[in-house]
């Protein structure tokens, strides 16, 4: 999966949508599948509120090149497998049908696909039972 970061983070606004404007111009050009737009969470911010963030965020889900293009915008903290390793200080512009996928290599996405899988929980939490009567045992 093809995957690249602009990270606005110390820009203005004016700053950031014109990085962010051009970093997703190109990222459409060039068949891009995922873009990670890092804006930040606003903790920084004289408000403690991401003005940024809002306004990518806007700016995205009002562009109609963006729907064009077949994208669609997952913000980080959604519950989206592609967005699974992300947080509220991301946003993420993401090729139609790849939302369902996890970002990284083969191992990566089978590792991802485990973990976060219904048999993962069931798995490690048989482990955690079994060392826990395992600790008690030895008491």
């Amino acid at each position: 999966m093809k995957l690249e970061r602009v990270d606005l983070h110390g820009l203005s606004l004016d700053e950031a949508m014109e990085k962010a404007r051009i970093n997703l111009n190109w990222c459409i050009s060039n068949g891009v599948e995922v873009l990670d737009i890092i804006h930040g969470k606003g903790y920084h911010s004289n408000r403690n509120f991401s003005v940024i963030k809002k306004e990518i965020r806007k700016y995205l889900n009002e562009n109609f090149v963006l729907k064009e293009a077949g994208y669609r915008v997952i913000p980080g903290e959604s519950d989206f497998p592609v967005a699974l390793t992300f947080d509220e200080g991301h946003t993420l512009v993401v090729l139609r049908g790849r939302e369902k996928e996890y970002i990284g290599g083969k191992k990566q996405q089978e590792k991802n696909r485990l973990i976060y899988s219904n048999e993962g929980r069931r798995q490690r939490k048989e482990e955690k039972n079994f060392k826990a009567r395992k600790r008690n045992k030895k008491r």
